[in-house]
């Protein structure tokens, strides 16, 4: 099977959509699938080149990081022809699109153009719903996907509210790489303690989301003040914020107010920020004690809690969105209520308090993502998807003819 990808993001930007990208893309070229990926330019340009199976060409007309509204309306038949030649150049059987229901109403026109002049089955995978004048607009082609792939059931009760055919929609949960996130032996903690020696007899706890207000640094940041009037010895990780998606520039305001607060309750010395690549992220994850991740919007999913499951460690999230369907409450972590730092700070010093049951708690999550979370489960459920909307398609086609 041939499969063009897209999508506007992909590694060394990070982010949940990249990562799920990272892991999909090479498992379905495991399955014999062809696959090729249309997605953004970074520092080197516009480049291709093939990476662990798939095919990426990187192209600036798909690098919302660096087009406004205004460039994007002005270089719209340049983004109809580069989309026109990325499917004919394939020629794919299923046209696979990322979170394109949003942010471009340009690019979801050269694509439904694309998939029309074709005859091929288009599949939205849907990350993210919104609320604003672009999402309305944008949902009024909510039909002319042929299949949607929804990350969480609380994303397919999004979609189908804003019109999406709700027997079209599948919700396919994200998967992870077992091999790359698993509980650490003695010699990944050596080797984190010696990359980065700030964490070595520290009782580590990490927040994986990127530096914002929406990801719910600011509780973490509160609640870790509570924290360290019980144990001294604490040290919070923030991610840092290079190479990551910053669609409408809000990062760096987020990001110095929130270093502000830092300063603001005299914790500059206990909270670690680092930026940490798509390759070195496990190891973070190994050298926690505990993970958090108190967002304060409605969280599509969070790829970082099976990121944090995998490694063996708990996590405790707000109850936002989707992240209650994997976080069980007091079985593989606690779920906590949004804007809530007194109770995030509760949540953590009861589980330093009790590492035995921090330790039971990851055992169980590790056992439930193997059974539930895997890449290959994630990868033979899209490919399901696939096939119906194959199969969906061909009976439209002979019914037109």
């Amino acid at each position: 099977m041939r499969i063009a990808m897209l999508h506007w993001a992909f590694p060394p930007i990070i982010g949940g959509v990249e990562s799920h990208l990272a892991m999909l893309c090479p498992e379905l070229a495991r399955y014999g699938c062809h696959v090729s990926l249309l997605t953004g330019s970074t520092l080197e340009g516009e480049v291709d080149y093939t990476w662990r199976g798939l095919r990426i060409l990187r192209r600036r007309l798909m690098d919302l990081n660096s087009l406004d509204a205004k460039q994007i309306m002005d270089r719209k038949n340049d983004i109809r022809r580069l989309i026109g030649d990325f499917i004919q150049q394939v020629h794919p059987d299923i046209i696979h699109a990322h979170n394109m229901h949003y942010f471009s109403p340009a690019h979801l026109e050269a694509l439904l153009e694309a998939k029309k002049r074709g005859g091929i089955p288009l599949v939205l995978t849907a990350h993210n719903v919104w609320s604003d004048s672009v999402w309305e607009e944008m949902c009024c082609h909510a039909a002319e996907w042929d299949a949607v792939i929804a990350v969480s059931h609380y994303i397919k009760k999004e979609l189908v509210k804003a019109g999406f055919p709700e027997d079209r929609i599948t919700v396919v949960h994200h998967g992870i790489d077992l091999e790359r996130f698993r509980p650490p032996t003695k010699e990944d903690l050596q080797k984190a303690w010696e990359t980065y020696p700030e964490l070595k007899g520290k009782r580590v706890i990490f927040h994986p989301a990127r530096m914002s207000y929406d990801k719910g640094c600011h509780i973490s940041i509160k609640a870790f003040k509570l924290v360290k009037e019980q144990f001294p010895d604490a040290l919070l990780v923030l991610a840092g914020t290079e190479k990551t998606v910053d669609w409408g520039s809000k990062q760096h305001e987020h990001v110095s107010r929130i270093k502000r607060l830092i300063t603001e309750l005299e914790l500059e010395g206990d909270v670690f920020i680092q930026f940490f690549s798509w390759d070195e992220i496990p190891l973070m994850y190994q050298a926690a004690e505990i993970c958090i991740y108190p967002s304060c919007f409605e969280e599509p999913f969070g790829l970082a809690m099976l990121e944090s499951l995998a490694t063996g460690r708990p996590m405790i999230v707000s109850r936002a969105g989707g992240m209650p369907e994997v976080i069980q409450d007091d079985i593989n972590g606690y779920v906590v209520p949004m804007h809530d730092h007194e109770a995030l700070a509760e949540r953590c010093c009861h589980l330093l308090a009790n590492p035995q049951k921090a330790r039971q708690m990851g055992e169980t999550g590790r056992q439930m993502v193997e059974k539930n979370f895997t890449r290959e489960v994630m990868t033979a459920r899209t490919l399901q998807v696939y096939g119906k909307a194959l199969a969906s398609y061909l009976r439209k086609q002979k019914q037109i003819a």
